[in-house]
């Protein structure tokens, strides 16, 4: 061997291993922060509509959706613990006991938390509402009190009922269906003279809203299996403090679903002596309003030939309509989106159904598309009243006399994806006002009469930027717009690009427009007053008006004289709101 070449020793197993790896490479922490900054982006995704970010936040209108933003955050932060927990257990060098562990502390958190908690609802924004997986809900802890009518009220004047009462708040959205009423004239010093409350009582769970006359008011509640319609004293208090239950009529229905929670969500409807009501599973009901016998009562789904399966993927989240009354030369009329089997051939669809009401008898059915969770209403083109009906993804016109269709507008939507809610308003001189969220915005459009008994549809004003309104309606005053914005309050002006104003912190509530003043009910129960005529937010003041164990508060507001009556899925209260002399 030549002394000139040196002596290897060399192992080969030795040149075969692999370097030990115990932290994640760069690609990980990478991958994690980049996932952990979209999360961020979601999280923090409605901000960026403020300073020099606004014209880029107007343009990904997805930011401008809560919901959307937290479902950016639970995929991004996921997975940015995730991918460097999935390396260390499978990739590192780490000693098999040290790998398992960080996963099996992880799986057995999770495991355990879900298996005592369930996610019982969600909030507007889609943050999960955890209860005891075994644990009834608040609903089916209360009283059953289906079939209460005591005789005294049964043998009541009926004439008292359809007596004229000015302050009378008879059906969804207030005496003229718009979200407003022109007075009683607010005091706005809530610091001096700040709202009393006058009763607070558990109700059962339902987004329905009340009406009221002569001093009675109605609602709609889920307590256990039953669906109610039922009727309280809004004076006479029992010895707990608690308005006096009147009447409760119910059906065995249930309607549930971890995105909409449970009950009827429509509002009923005082015409005529009677209460109608329609309940989040389609079944339609006619009471005598002093007592609450059952006139008539009609099963839209058998009507109309729809399996609770069918319903359930047409219309997910339980049916939301509230009754119409109109009154005809010959014959009262209530009017109630129908719907239908199949969704995908208009032919078996009726958007409107109308029945006469004192008999229940069909009068007419008009249209041919799917329902959605708006309600029918009544405008006037040049003069002349229509049935407008805000459909699944149109909005269309309809004699009311006949129920045909007389002109139509497509507005896109989707029953079970991206859902419309929110009503038609009228904006005088044939023109009309709509809003709905996932993007979609507002919309300003006119109706003209063309030709003989022909009309035509032509938009004014779309601006997807401002009052996508999701579970909520708007007030108008003047030519000033209030309504929440994806859970952001704003105040906007027809024809115009962004809003005067926006404030956070309301989430996914209600609005009530009383004179010149306008009531905000947030989605956590606090209720705020607010200026509608400063450049800049305003609030006169503030209060926590209603609690709950899980369920939002989405109800719509109601006011009867100085009487306000507010109401969630689970709780109710009457506040006497101070008035200026």
């Amino acid at each position: 061997m030549s002394s000139d070449q040196p002596n290897q020793d060399v192992n080969p197993s030795a040149a075969n291993q692999k370097t030990p790896r115990y932290v994640p490479p760069m690609w990980v922490w990478i991958t994690s922060v980049v996932l952990l900054v979209i999360g961020m982006i979601g999280f923090f995704g409605s901000e960026l509509g403020k300073g020099p970010l606004a014209a880029w936040y107007d343009s990904v209108w997805f930011l401008r959706d809560g919901a959307i933003c937290n479902l950016f955050l639970l995929i991004g932060g996921f997975f940015a613990f995730f991918i460097p927990l999935m390396w260390i257990t499978f990739r590192s060098s780490w000693p098999t006991g040290i790998r398992l562990l960080p996963l099996a502390v992880v799986v057995l958190m999770v495991g355990g938390f879900f298996a005592v908690f369930e996610i019982k609802a969600v909030s507007g924004y889609t943050v999960p509402r955890f209860g005891y997986r075994w644990g009834k809900e608040p609903d089916q802890r209360l009283e059953d009190i289906a079939g209460t009518a005591p005789e005294a009220v049964a043998e009541q004047d009926a004439q008292t009922e359809l007596s004229p009462d000015p302050n009378a708040w008879p059906q969804f959205l207030g005496p003229e269906r718009n979200n407003r009423l022109p007075g009683p004239k607010l005091a706005t010093d809530w610091g001096a003279k700040p709202p009393q409350e006058l009763w607070r009582m558990p109700i059962g769970a339902g987004w329905s809203g009340f009406a009221v006359q002569h001093g009675r008011i109605y609602t709609m509640e889920q307590r256990g299996e039953n669906e109610l319609v039922t009727c309280y004293d809004i004076e006479k208090l029992d010895d707990a403090g608690k308005p006096t239950l009147i009447w409760a009529t119910g059906i065995e229905a249930r309607h549930y679903t971890v995105m909409g929670y449970a009950g009827p969500r429509c509002t009923p409807l005082l015409f005529d002596g009677r209460v109608y009501a329609s309940g989040a599973t389609g079944v339609l009901r006619c009471l005598d309003q002093a007592s609450g016998k059952v006139v008539w009562q009609h099963d839209l789904k058998e009507m109309y030939g729809v399996t609770p399966d069918v319903e359930t993927a047409n219309i997910a989240w339980g049916r939301a309509n509230s009754p119409l009354a109109y009154e005809l030369d010959d014959r009262k009329i209530v009017i109630i989106p129908a719907g239908g089997a199949d969704s995908k051939n208009e032919e078996e669809m009726v958007s409107l159904v109308a029945f006469d009401a004192a008999t229940g008898e069909t009068v007419w059915e008009g249209g041919h598309q799917q329902i959605s969770y708006a309600s029918p209403c009544i405008i006037q083109v040049d003069g002349a009243d229509q049935i407008c009906s805000i459909n699944e993804a149109t909005i269309t016109g309809h004699d009311p006399a006949t129920g045909k269709e007389l002109w139509s507008m497509e507005w896109p939507g989707s029953s079970h994806a991206n859902a419309t809610c929110s009503q038609v308003h009228s904006l005088g001189n044939n023109q009309f006002f709509v809003s709905k969220g996932y993007g979609q915005g507002a919309r300003t459009f006119e109706v003209k009469p063309s030709g003989e008994d022909g009309f035509t549809v032509e938009a004014l004003w779309d601006n997807s930027r401002v009052l996508n309104t999701k579970f909520t309606n708007v007030s108008i005053l003047k030519d000033d717009i209030f309504g929440i914005d994806d859970g952001i309050l704003e105040k906007v002006t027809i024809g115009e690009k962004r809003p005067e104003w926006r404030e956070r912190g309301f989430g996914h509530g209600q609005v009530l427009l009383v004179g010149d003043v306008l009531l905000v009910m947030g989605e956590e129960g606090n209720l705020a007053a607010v200026d509608t005529s400063s450049d800049k937010y305003h609030e006169y003041g503030r209060l926590k008006a209603l609690s709950s164990e899980v369920a939002a508060t989405w109800n719509p507001l109601c006011l009867y004289g100085d009487l306000l009556l507010v109401r969630n899925a689970e709780e109710a209260a009457c506040y006497q709101l101070a008035t200026e002399e």
